[in-house]
């Protein structure tokens, strides 16, 4: 039974997120009741389809609903250009009009493919977000961003497109690995050092019942994580302003994964990049050290890690400097003025070049 409800308020793009323990064979209801004769691309990967597939398959069938499964690659490979081509392909094929509507079920690549291609199918159809992962339930399920990658730079094709609702079962966070939900909790903590408490107080007390993914403290903290993030994106729906906050750790984290191709999941790109960032944040005299500590303890509490002694400063500033988030020839990053206080600040080469060689070698 869904249990909590957060809306997300963008007027006529406003939409629900439901969360609730043990509740993916009531999904088809939902869905009806949006969407009454709708057909459903249910759009999903090998992986997520063995742990959902059969409780999303009964329940689309007892509520009489019409659906096409359409598989894609597992992995950070589904988010491109030949993928999508390829999803469009089938929607072709299959006969899917304006009218139907796209299920995501899966986690952020599926949720970003499938979002994609719902934005860009014959100009903009319906979809829904069914997010099975940490990652995806609090973060990219949420606030209409979604994308491919190109070569060249993460999500760097994509659009602004809002889904009709989303619907998240706590319980499918039991079927993660330590290291997928792990890296979802970075996504959490992130929440936690731009906006403070109650998540900070959550994320210190409570990190054996979080690890243990205790449903009761899953279901407050996922809550909380999406609340933050919709409170956000309802001042701030198309990032023109303060959704930047949002990328708190992200700008040094898309540089390690494109770098090592993927070798560091987002997580724990994102993880490292927020270290950097209240290093750098420290560098600036804006935050103290401890709050530098504060982050690598939090941090490597929950398995993340904190450090990448291995890279090389010059290709990750090569990357960098084609971020999208680039601005006047200098480099953007979201900073902490203290915890719950985020601020956008521009970096120069020299003064960014300093400080990271400094992070990779330890200091």
């Amino acid at each position: 039974m869904v249990n909590q409800i957060v809306n997300i308020d963008l007027g006529s793009r406003s939409y629900p997120i439901y969360i609730g323990e043990d509740i993916l064979q009531d999904f088809a209801a939902k869905f009806k009741e949006k969407f009454e004769s709708s057909r459903a691309a249910v759009i999903s990967n090998e992986k997520v389809w063995g742990y959902c597939g059969e409780r999303i398959k009964r329940s689309l069938i007892s509520n009489s609903v019409d659906y096409e499964l359409i598989l894609v690659p597992d992995g950070e490979i589904a988010k491109s250009l030949s993928v999508a081509d390829a999803v469009y392909s089938e929607l072709i094929i299959k006969g899917f009009e304006r009218k139907d509507s796209i299920v995501a079920l899966g986690g952020g690549v599926v949720g970003d493919l499938a979002g994609f291609v719902a934005a860009t199918y014959e100009r903009g159809i319906p979809y829904v977000q069914v997010p099975t992962t940490l990652l995806a339930q609090v973060d990219s399920s949420v606030g209409g961003k979604v994308a491919v990658n190109h070569a060249l730079g993460k999500n760097m094709i994509g659009a602004f497109y809002q889904p009709s609702f989303v619907y998240i079962d706590i319980l499918t966070l039991k079927t993660l690995s330590n290291d997928d939900f792990s890296d979802g909790l970075a996504e959490v903590v992130k929440y936690a050092f731009i906006k403070g408490n109650p998540l900070l107080k959550i994320l210190l007390d409570k990190r054996e019942g979080i690890l243990a993914r205790n449903a009761d403290v899953l279901t407050e903290v996922v809550k909380l994580s999406c609340s933050i993030k919709g409170e956000i994106v309802e001042k701030d729906e198309r990032d023109a302003g303060i959704r930047a906050f949002l990328n708190y750790g992200h700008t040094l984290g898309h540089a390690i994964e494109s770098t090592t191709k993927y070798g560091f999941s987002h997580g724990q790109a994102v993880a490292i990049g927020m270290v950097f960032a209240a290093k750098l944040s420290n560098r600036l005299g804006l935050v103290d050290k401890d709050v530098v500590e504060l982050h690598k303890n939090l941090i490597a509490s929950y398995g993340l890690p904190t450090s990448i002694p291995s890279a090389n400063s010059d290709e990750l500033i090569d990357v960098m400097k084609r971020d999208k988030k680039r601005s006047m020839g200098e480099h953007v990053f979201v900073l902490l003025g203290g915890i719950g206080n985020p601020i956008v600040q521009r970096i120069d080469d020299s003064l960014l070049s300093s400080v990271l060689e400094e992070f990779i070698s330890g200091g």
